[in-house]
């Protein structure tokens, strides 16, 4: 007989494959992070798009108020101003101007005149001042102006000034239909 080194039993193919049990990787339980995780990652992205997809918050809406048949809506004010007008023909403030910019609509069947003159400002010490009427007619040169009467369901947009001492800020406007209403506040800010 020949001799023939022993050679180490070989182990079955399927055997070499695949390892023990005992052995081999527990791969079954990261299946539940990666899958946690994924859910994860699609809920944050659907919130981020829910929360982008209309843009921002929308602004609130001006402050308004309603008088008889009009509406104000204060759109904005300004103080500091010291002069309105052309340049050769300027209305110079005793104080200084307190510009508010407003929309009047009128919600009733006919036309009527929104006496500007019967408007008031009340400033953040409780003192009333009445509309500066010259530089309420140099602010007020569009067509139509509040000036004039406002058709019926018709806007016009305007300049309410008022004369108040330097330094005073506007805290509302007193809306008066005319002269003799009660009025109706709009916060001015």
């Amino acid at each position: 007989m020949t001799d023939t080194p022993l050679r180490p039993a070989r182990a079955p193919l399927a055997e070499m494959d695949h390892p023990p049990a005992e052995e081999r990787p527990r791969g079954r339980r990261r299946w539940p992070w990666l899958v946690g995780a994924a859910v994860a990652v699609v809920a944050a992205g659907t919130a981020a798009y829910a929360v982008t997809r209309d843009g921002p918050a929308p602004a609130p809406a001006p402050p308004s108020a309603f008088e008889g048949h009009f509406e104000l809506t204060v759109t904005g004010s300004r103080c500091g101003v010291p002069s309105v007008g052309p340049q050769d023909l300027p209305q110079r403030a005793a104080g200084q101007f307190c510009l508010v910019d407003v929309a009047i609509h009128n919600t009733g069947a006919e036309a009527e005149l929104l006496d500007p003159g019967a408007q008031r400002a009340i400033d953040s010490q409780g003192t009333e001042h009445r509309v500066a009427e010259q530089a309420l007619v140099f602010l007020n040169e569009l067509q139509p102006t509040v000036l004039e009467e406002i058709a019926p369901g018709g806007t016009v947009n305007g300049v309410l000034p008022f004369d108040v001492p330097a330094g005073a800020q506007l805290s509302e406007l007193v809306l008066h239909s005319a002269m003799d209403s009660p009025g109706a506040r709009v916060p001015v800010s």
